[in-house]
């Protein structure tokens, strides 16, 4: 051991300088030296505790004249030769023998056995203390030991991975490369067919011009000329400018013509439309929540209110529950359902949300199918549900929040089953505040995503496309990169359309994932529905229950499947005072309306019969409006009306400003 100090070398010299030389010797002497001693001091120690010290005297006690030498128990009166001295003078007593000492050396074999017994102690002390540094040193080892092999273990391992990667990595390499390959080999085949059609249609058109103009002078050729140009689309003119004569005849412009691509463009637009349609259309009739994320003045809220409309209008025993950040209008939902949320009091705020799980855990509860709940859903719309999320993740309402954050997930999760969901507006794309956080999110929740950059009066761009193009980046939402791909490439064509109409783009991930271009919702009682009080009253007259094949035409035959439960008188009774209250989104004769063709003769029969005029009578039964590019629409809707009042062509009980073309 090396001295701290020199007043510790020296304590160390004085004290235990035989001791540090013990410990100097091996462990082989130092173990002879204990063993030695340990028997040198058994052996004294035997040897100290046999025999007497000192020489004895034994004596007998003269008694009535005779000798007592022994006691009671029969042993002899034996005392040592000083205590005999003392007892000399005593005339009863006689000295019979005197008995030798049998170990007159039994101090110094005390003594020996002593220090034997101390010098095996200091040296098992000494190799007590070697034994427990070199345990330390033992327990170093093994540490360093184990510790190699684990790094030697993860670097094998990360060894492998690394392997296993590259070949990954060179396998799906080769599989891309095949794949473009393919990809290009079957675009050269799309590109040279059309090329031979076009051409084809080219040859075609240049013959026909020929023929029809064979004959003709220069000039008449030019004026056939100047009279095509102005049959061609006025929307060509539009978008490609002023023709000319060699661009009629250049093969290459009838081959890429701007006429095919607009009605290519057209074809596309009117397919996104449909898609959007189809997908307004669809969100009352799931069961699953809904999360519809989307910057501000992009059309949440128009999408919201026909989800709202189209769920009152179908099951009219709905229960719609609205947490918002501030007090606007939910139409069909009463004031006493409309909370609105108070940072300051967070848990009041948030009492609907507790009022809905309540509500699922007792249709949990009971035994029941999927078609016990189907026309009583239950419904919590959470509005800027963003600022309300903001507000509950704070470090002061983290218990509050775990508590709510349960509670929608297990809306989000299991309540689809009993018909129980929840509509989240908000204005970004944050999975983690519906309360379900996993990666399978997309299988419990719909997932729906609307953009729009917005030009206001004063040129100034508002909105943005980023929340549908955020969804199209996350694998976890979308699986199919070749579909993230796809539905990249639908977006990049619908922004500039978008941008030109004010139009939003939304994005669906119920079923598979589909992109469309937002239609005007007001045409469906969305946005400002005019009241009765606002449109002129017609004369009173008779109403006939037949329909004519305009009728028809439009969709009053048509069967819809989702013909809502309840009596026949039921339903016709709820769509007819939702009319009456402002609330009925779908007009009456519209291809998916939930009525039966009879059953929308008769509520048309109601509606006449309440003077409303012709304007908001074909308003209410069709949904077309005077003027515009539903002027012709307007038209056959006003002969159907008069059909359904029984008045002929001939004839016309209407007054002449609502009849004025």
């Amino acid at each position: 051991m090396t001295p701290l100090t020199e007043k510790h070398a020296q304590l160390l010299k004085s004290n235990r300088a035989l001791l540090l030389t013990f410990e100097r010797l091996p462990v082989g002497a130092k173990l002879s030296a204990v063993g030695l001693a340990l028997m040198l001091g058994v052996y004294s120690g035997i040897t100290a505790i046999q025999g007497t010290a000192s020489n004895r005297v034994q004596l007998c006690i003269r008694n009535k004249q005779a000798l007592q030498c022994l006691d009671k128990a029969g042993k002899p009166y034996i005392m040592t030769e000083y205590h005999a001295e003392k007892w000399k003078a005593n005339p009863n007593l006689i000295f019979h023998k005197q008995i030798p000492a049998t170990n007159p050396h039994k101090a110094l074999w005390m003594a020996l056995a002593g220090c034997s017994f101390w010098i095996a102690g200091v040296g098992l002390r000494s190799l007590q203390n070697s034994e427990r540094q070199l345990a330390n040193y033992e327990l170093l080892t093994e540490k360093r030991d184990l510790a190699k092999g684990q790094l030697a273990a993860r670097t094998e391992l990360l060894e492998d991975y690394r392997a296993m990667r590259i070949k990954e990595v060179q396998a799906e390499g080769d599989v891309e490369a095949v794949a473009n390959d393919c990809a290009v080999v079957l675009k050269q085949c799309e590109v040279l067919g059309e090329a031979d059609i076009r051409i084809a249609q080219m040859e075609a058109e240049e013959a026909v011009f020929e023929a029809e103009t064979a004959g003709l002078s220069e000039d008449k050729k030019q004026e056939y000329i100047a009279f095509l140009r102005n049959q061609k689309n006025p929307f060509q003119l539009q978008l490609t400018g002023t023709q000319t004569f060699d661009g009629i005849n250049n093969p290459s412009d009838k081959v890429e013509s701007s006429t095919a691509a607009i009605i290519e463009l057209s074809s596309n637009l009117e397919i996104a439309r449909k898609i959007a349609a189809r997908i307004l259309n669809s969100l009352a009739g799931i069961n699953t929540s809904i999360f519809l994320a989307g910057p501000t003045r992009t059309g949440k809220t128009r999408t919201l209110h026909k989800w709202l409309r189209d769920t009152k209008t179908r099951f009219p025993q709905a229960e719609i529950y609205v947490i918002a950040q501030k007090y606007e209008d939910f139409p069909g939902v009463p004031r006493n359902r409309i909370a609105i949320f108070d940072p300051l009091f967070p848990e009041e705020s948030m009492k609907f949300l507790d009022e809905v799980y309540a509500k699922l855990q007792s249709r949990k509860s009971q035994p029941a199918t999927e078609e016990t709940y189907r026309n009583r859903p239950i419904k919590l719309i959470l509005e800027d549900w963003f600022a309300t999320h903001q507000c509950l993740v704070q470090k002061r309402n983290a218990q509050l929040w775990e508590d709510k954050a349960s509670k929608l997930g297990s809306i989000a999760t299991v309540g689809g089953q009993y018909n129980v969901g929840y509509f989240i507006c908000t204005q970004t794309f944050n999975l983690a505040s519906s309360g379900v956080a996993d990666s399978n999110i997309r299988l419990n929740l719909a997932l729906i995503a609307q953009g729009l950059v917005r030009t206001t009066s004063n040129d100034e761009e508002q909105g943005s496309y980023g929340v549908i193009e955020q969804l199209l980046n996350n694998q976890r939402v979308i699986a199919s990169k070749d579909t993230r791909d796809k539905l990249t490439s639908d977006l990049k064509q619908l922004i500039p359309i978008s941008m030109a109409e004010q139009t939003p783009v939304i994005l669906s991930t119920i079923g598979n994932p589909v992109l469309g271009l937002m239609p005007e919702i007001e045409l469906s009682f969305g946005g400002n529905q005019p009241s009765f009080d606002d449109v002129p009253t017609v004369p009173n007259s008779d109403i006939s229950e037949q329909a004519g094949t305009p009728l028809d035409a439009l969709g009053t035959g048509s069967q819809n499947p989702g013909t809502p439960y309840g009596t026949r008188a039921e339903r016709i009774s709820a769509m007819f005072e939702a009319i009456k209250a402002g609330t009925h989104q779908t007009p009456v004769f519209a291809p998916d309306s939930p009525l039966e063709h009879e059953e929308k003769l008769e509520l048309a029969k109601l509606v006449i019969e309440q003077k409303l005029g012709l304007k908001k009578t074909i308003w209410v039964l069709w949904g077309v409006t005077r003027g515009g590019r539903n002027h012709q629409l307007f038209v056959e809707a006003r002969k159907m009306l008069k059909n359904l009042k029984g008045i002929s062509d001939s004839e016309d009980d209407l007054s002449e400003d609502d009849l004025d073309d």
